[in-house]
């Protein structure tokens, strides 16, 4: 059994579709759900194809720049299934709770920034004072140590909340 898009499998089961590009399956793809971007329907028509020639359902030919794409006497319809699709997740609930959570999310991101920012300018002052006070270095050492691994932890938190603002923007 192969799992692929459902709209796909309409799309491959036709006989009169025996050679064709990935351009021309996309197309028709695009022509079958409009709705679909452009960069998505590409992926999923690639990944499909790649699957395909995998289980030598389907030939790729190379034509000078012109890539084809042959059905093989192994193709066979009935060893294919329709997956379910990973975005039809309801997103009507989440959509009303969002801006809440967003705006948390901001406000978390500016104040770890802030954080960032401070840290920074502890490290970078510890640095200046033990090129004017050597003497110092190696007892303030641990705490330019210390003011280093907080801008650090402060990077990898400013990067969690952007990925977490960016999940729920898209």
């Amino acid at each position: 059994m192969i799992r692929i898009n459902e709209i796909l499998i309409s799309l491959l089961k036709s006989k009169t579709l025996t050679q064709f590009t990935a351009i021309e399956l996309k197309k028709m793809f695009i022509k079958a759900l409009p709705d679909a971007k452009n960069k998505d329907a590409s992926q999923l028509v690639h990944r499909t194809l790649n699957k395909l020639c995998s289980a030598y359902f389907i030939e790729k030919q190379i034509d000078g720049k012109k890539v084809l794409f042959i059905k093989t006497p192994m193709f066979d319809e009935s060893r294919l299934y329709a997956s379910t699709s990973r975005k039809k997740v309801s997103k009507e609930p989440i959509i009303n709770d969002n801006s809440h959570k967003l705006q948390k999310l901001k406000t978390m991101l500016n104040q770890y920034q802030i954080d960032l920012l401070g840290h920074i300018g502890e490290a970078e002052e510890f640095k200046r004072l033990f090129n004017e006070f050597p003497e110092t270095k190696t007892s303030l050492y641990s705490h330019y140590m210390h003011a280093r691994n907080q801008s650090s932890s402060m990077v990898g938190k400013i990067k969690a909340v952007e990925a977490c603002i960016n999940t729920l923007e898209s």
